[in-house]
């Protein structure tokens, strides 16, 4: 017994969805005050800038949104949620929100 054709749609239309975004390997565009969200992983987060003298201050979870304020040859200063500024050098984990 065959499924119904929509439910084979449907299928397909979201293992393709989920292939687009968990398999890419090309960091995002950048695109000045465009919001992102970090949708897998930690992101290492820096106070002083990506080649400051000493390991990240800290990392961002999977889910944290931000925006891009600048983008300094893939140092990228963000602004997330609560206003805070710090800079991240983007990965694969890093999409472009459709929300803004």
């Amino acid at each position: 017994m065959r499924p119904p054709r929509w439910l084979t749609l449907l299928i397909v239309t979201m293992v393709a969805t989920a292939c687009d975004r968990g398999m890419s390997t090309e960091v995002p565009v950048a695109s000045i005050g465009a919001k992102y969200t970090l949708i897998g992983g930690d992101l290492p987060f820096y106070d002083s800038g990506c080649s400051q003298d000493r390991n990240a201050d800290g990392k961002l979870a999977a889910g944290t949104v931000f925006r891009l304020v600048e983008d300094n040859d893939g140092c990228w200063l963000v602004t997330l949620e609560d206003e805070v500024d710090t800079y991240l050098r983007p990965n694969r984990d890093v999409i472009k929100s459709r929300r803004k």
